[in-house]
């Protein structure tokens, strides 16, 4: 999870002048594949939660509305309620709409007790480790800390084995090239790390790239 610039597209003009008494489910084809379009662009082709790549295809991920179109329908065609969603049934939006139980690890979930996005950075939350653990940050609040715990808990961030795995491997890169070169050429270190440090956030997994990238520093 990054924080995610929302002004870095226009709001899709589908959404500036809605009929009145529509909602999400009253949009066509045309309308939501711009929807798509522009969250695609403002996410880097990225899933808003977990930040594995994804294509354009409607196989490879979902319009994922942050506040459940069956319970804030008021909310169906906001442009801050919709990022774009991976379509693992196991982690981010889909995980989400399944938290719906009562008791357990599924259970309901207030949304104000989420992480957005595109209003908050995760590293005011969360710590991503070299070993692609994540987890809530030791200095935190009460209040964050809850909210920490929520955001990993509903969309499955920390247990999922998948996600930990690709954290790991997206920093693998770094941490063996950095190993080289304080063997090798030490005095290329600082460089790599300035030029590398340019292109970190167009990465998958860029937050625990990013925080490898800090506490390495």
């Amino acid at each position: 999870m990054r924080k995610i610039d929302r002004t870095a597209v226009p709001v899709p003009v589908c959404l500036e002048n809605v009929p009145e008494g529509w909602t999400y489910s009253d949009f066509r084809g045309a309308d939501r594949e711009q929807i798509r379009n522009a969250l695609l662009a403002m996410q880097g082709h990225r899933c808003a939660y977990c930040e594995r790549r994804t294509g354009e295809n409607t196989k490879d991920g979902h319009i994922e509305h942050f506040r459940n179109q069956a319970i804030h329908q008021d909310m169906t065609l906001t442009w801050s309620n919709m990022f774009w969603s991976c379509n693992d049934e196991n982690s981010c939006g889909k995980h989400k709409d399944g938290c719906n139980r009562e008791t357990g690890p599924r259970s309901k979930f207030d949304p104000s007790h989420l992480i957005d996005p595109s209003a908050e950075s995760v590293d005011d939350f969360l710590l991503f480790v070299t070993d692609g653990t994540v987890r809530p940050k030791d200095d935190l609040g009460d209040d964050l800390r809850k909210r920490a715990c929520e955001s990993l808990r509903v969309f499955n961030l920390a247990d999922s084995a998948y996600l930990r795995k690709a954290r790991e491997d997206a920093v693998r890169p770094y941490f063996s090239t950095i190993s080289w070169l304080q063997k090798n050429a030490p005095e290329k270190v600082a460089d790599y790390l300035s030029c590398e440090r340019l292109t970190i956030d167009t990465q998958p997994f860029s937050a625990a790239i990013r925080h490898f990238f800090r506490d390495y520093s």
